[in-house]
């Protein structure tokens, strides 16, 4: 076995400091994450008012009620409509003209709104929904004027109907409030006609009471319900908006995560695995063999001088080093084959289904590349290129499962080629059959 000199354990407590920071600060970001999203459910975000575009939202939902809201009103009037002319009709036969004239006035008004309120219809809801309530009031108020018998239940719908058809569509407060001070001014103005002048006050003064008394409770239960409507909007809103960020905050939490998950299995300097990631990986190709019955081989390589190589250029150098030999031995294996950073200069590849002749070719390969980079050093003898000693053992039938045993015979392997002159490769299996000198090896490539 050999030891690591002290400059490699340095740099290899560095890039651990390294790597167990880059943990840290991931903890704490994946930890700060999930206490914020914790405290923002909590909390219900009730403070947050309607966005600018949740505001088009909220408008866009206020045409749609009202339009479907002006259908329903208008099916109701002219149902209303059509009972009362018929009603009329039978009660005074001799206004029967005027009362199907303005009941036929009513039904096309009632038609064109149920027309017009189609779902992609370009009118404004609301111009239809007034056009709609102008003319039901209009028709009241006519049939004071055309049918003068019909006066005690004509001022009783000219008190309560304005009131009504307001209720009848999801006005604002400030439309509700206009439309109703509109109907005073119009009421105010028949009075003063030859027709309504000759309505006796006492039934004036129940006029006005019912409309003021209809009227009010018609503009609280506006207010009312304008304020619950928004109010469950915006909670719909919030609703929406708590999910969103719910879910783009477990996505970002699974990032952070994968991340943490993904750096304490790699190398901080070289981006290939670590010891951690190399023993999950040994204990899992272990058991696959076990299992089916198949070879699998790993390999242990080692930088030659790599002490004089950090002596003679430094550890900027030396890094650039180990990354160019980490990113070589990377490209030149096979997709499913593992390359780990052991530690320092070390390197192992596990080769999983693999036979050892396969291993050995992949090895010899890897010696070659590195040697073929060219990464020179001055020596007093004279400037060195770095090379590497490689050390394989298989890894299947018959052959020890267990982690430190295996790591223990290809550390072995490797020390031997290291005794044999470095820059080479040396095998032993881990089986009972025995050692693979030097010779095979050389048979096989």
């Amino acid at each position: 076995m050999h030891w690591p000199s002290s400059v490699t354990m340095t740099r290899t407590f560095h890039a651990g400091a390294r790597e167990r920071a880059t943990l840290a600060q991931l903890a704490r970001s994946a930890l700060g994450l999930a206490r914020t999203h914790a405290e923002q459910v909590a909390r219900g975000r009730d403070d947050q008012p309607l966005t600018a575009r949740e505001e088009l939202l909220y408008r866009g939902a206020q045409r749609r009620t009202l339009r479907v809201a002006t259908r329903i009103a208008g099916i109701t009037a002219l149902g209303l409509g059509a009972v009362n002319g018929l009603g009329m009709a039978v009660q005074f036969p001799e206004r029967r003209a005027a009362v199907f004239a303005f009941s036929a006035i009513q039904a096309t008004i009632a038609v064109s709104a149920i027309v017009f309120t189609r779902r992609h219809s370009r009118l404004p809801p609301l111009t239809i929904a007034i056009a709609l309530a102008l003319s039901a009031v209009v028709t009241v108020l006519s049939m004071l004027v055309f049918v003068p018998e019909s006066r005690v239940m004509s001022l009783m719908l000219v008190a309560m109907f304005p009131p009504t058809m307001a209720l009848l569509f999801p006005w604002s407060v400030r439309i509700q409030a206009l439309w109703l001070l509109a109907f005073a001014f119009a009421l105010l103005a028949f009075s003063t006609t030859a027709r309504g002048a000759a309505i006796p006050a006492a039934e004036w003064i129940g006029v006005w009471g019912i409309f003021v008394i209809s009227g009010v409770i018609s503009l609280v239960g506006c207010t009312g319900a304008s304020s619950l409507w928004r109010r469950a909007f915006a909670l719909q809103m919030q609703a929406r908006r708590a999910h969103v960020q719910a879910v783009t905050r477990e996505a970002e939490l699974k990032r952070l995560n994968g991340e943490l998950a993904a750096a304490t299995h790699t190398d901080a300097l070289t981006g290939l695995g670590n010891r951690l990631r190399l023993e999950a990986e040994i204990s899992a190709a272990a058991a696959h063999s076990a299992r089916y019955d198949k070879d699998s081989t790993i390999a242990m390589f080692d930088l030659d001088c790599f002490k004089d190589y950090n002596d003679a250029l430094g550890h900027v150098a030396g890094d650039a080093a180990l990354r160019s030999v980490a990113a070589t031995m990377a490209t030149n294996v096979r997709v499913v084959d593992i390359v780990c950073r052991f530690g320092g200069e070390e390197f192992v590849v596990l080769m999983p289904e693999q036979s050892l002749e396969g291993g050995a070719r992949v090895a010899e390969r890897i010696r070659g590349a590195i040697e073929a980079l060219q990464l020179q050093y001055p020596t007093p003898g004279g400037p060195q290129v770095l090379t590497i000693s490689a050390g394989i053992a298989l890894l299947g039938r018959g052959a020890a499962h267990d982690e430190d045993e295996i790591l223990r015979t290809v550390d072995a392997a490797l020390y031997r080629a290291k005794r044999a002159g470095r820059n080479r490769l040396e095998g032993m299996p881990l089986s009972t059959d025995g050692t693979v000198t030097g010779e095979q090896l050389e048979a096989v490539l």
